[in-house]
């Protein structure tokens, strides 16, 4: 059996935790320079405001129904999930960080006779040590987790927690799950099914899993053989990422190539900084920048991908590419709200195949460099060494809303008297 542990409306919960005067009120949380809502509370979603709104849109709005408004505070964020990670790190062995504030908990390799007050427990243990309140979904595999998780969120009087141990209870739940709902189905895959005739999880949990992979992947196949119960996905350890991106929301609109060249630089210098961190390495690297699209000015956005000749890491050689880049897709008259950089084709270091008719762009002395200049950055600070193709420029979020860090700073700390 396996377990998905689901913090409700997180941001927004964090949040509430140290400030009780706003439990059962409206509140949302605004993205990166207080732009965009990207966490609702359950009652700011009764009010009908929508995920992916621009604030501004919606102020006056959120004014008259007493909203409570705040920016992302990531530094509280990540701590708080941190403490929930530990905490469900007491109950079980294996463990997968799915996202900041979801995790499957692998209940194999122990008995329980009482899955549902297991994970009860589990429940009462996060809300009494955070305060947070969490959603378990119980089934036999990863995808009937998924399922039991999102019926729990739906029907109240489940308390929090649906354990699918049962054939009757399974199909039930299939029955009034739409296919589109299914994890990792989505619209795309969902109208193509639709077409088959296939519009529930029942009617995808029925069809023969060969057949599915005929018409459609390998990906549907095993999510079918997980509706009936065979398990396809198991616990992992938290992956490398898959890719890395950076990017920005500038405060005064940005017109000058020249800027934007030491801006983007400066990106990938932080890219590559993550990229070695892992242990990774890159082939791909994408530019992109575009206006504001709320603007009344001529819209203009533009994306563009080069591939390496070899497998690196070394800043330098990432700048010059991404250089090139922005030469072709900057185009002058145009002011500019965003830019950013994304690396792709990742793969592990010791990995890393060499060339034989070539010399080996990151070799020895390359790495030495780069790995003496992330220990001086990190003991002395960002930027200590940089270089000279990077802005000095440093990036700070507009932050009007933000709450304290009272987790992480002692100057913060929630004074109780």
């Amino acid at each position: 059996m396996f377990a998905l542990v689901d913090c409700n409306n997180f941001y927004a919960s964090c949040e509430r935790v140290f400030r009780p005067s706003l439990e059962g009120k409206p509140i949302v949380v605004l993205s990166n320079n207080d732009g965009i809502i990207i966490a609702r509370s359950a009652e700011a979603k009764a009010l009908g405001i929508p995920m992916a709104a621009a604030e501004f849109k919606w102020r006056k709005f959120m004014d008259d129904n007493n909203v409570a408004v705040f920016s992302s505070n990531y530094t509280l964020y990540g701590d708080m999930s941190a403490r929930v990670m530990k905490i469900l790190s007491r109950f079980t062995p294996d463990l997968e960080i799915y996202s900041i504030d979801e995790a499957f908990l692998s209940l194999h390799r122990f008995k329980v006779r009482d899955l549902c007050a297991y994970a009860r427990e589990i429940r009462t243990t996060i809300m009494k040590w955070t305060g947070l309140p969490v959603s378990i979904g119980v089934g036999q595999t990863k995808t009937l987790t998924k399922v039991a998780a999102r019926i729990v969120k739906k029907e109240p009087e489940h308390k929090g927690v649906y354990v699918l141990d049962d054939q009757d209870k399974i199909a039930s739940s299939l029955n009034k799950m739409e296919i589109t709902d299914i994890w990792g189905v989505g619209n795309r895959w969902g109208e193509r099914l639709t077409n088959y005739g296939i519009k529930t999880a029942a009617d995808l949990a029925g069809q023969d899993p060969r057949l599915i992979r005929k018409r459609f992947n390998v990906v549907l196949e095993r999510t079918a053989r997980e509706l009936k119960g065979e398990s396809c996905i198991e616990i992992e350890d938290l992956p490398d990422r898959k890719q890395i991106m950076v990017s920005r929301s500038f405060r005064e609109r940005v017109t000058d190539y020249e800027h934007m060249r030491g801006l983007v630089a400066g990106y990938i210098a932080r890219a590559c900084e993550k990229l070695r961190g892992q242990g990774s390495l890159t082939r791909c690297i994408s530019v992109f920048l575009h206006t504001s699209p709320h603007s009344e000015e001529t819209y203009y956005g533009n994306f563009r991908t080069i591939k390496l000749n070899q497998y690196t890491a070394d800043t330098s050689h990432c700048i010059t590419a991404a250089t090139r880049i922005l030469k072709q897709i900057f185009r002058k008259g145009y002011r500019y709200m965003k830019a950013g950089i994304m690396l792709t084709d990742l793969i592990p270091q010791r990995r890393q195949q060499l060339t034989l008719f070539a010399d080996q762009e990151y070799g020895p002395r390359a790495k030495q460099n780069m790995k003496v200049m992330d220990f001086i950055n990190s003991k002395y600070g960002t930027q200590t060494i940089r270089f000279g193709a990077e802005s000095k420029e440093r990036w700070y979020m507009t932050q009007n809303r933000l709450s304290p860090a009272y987790t992480t700073r002692w100057d913060e700390l929630l004074v109780v008297k």
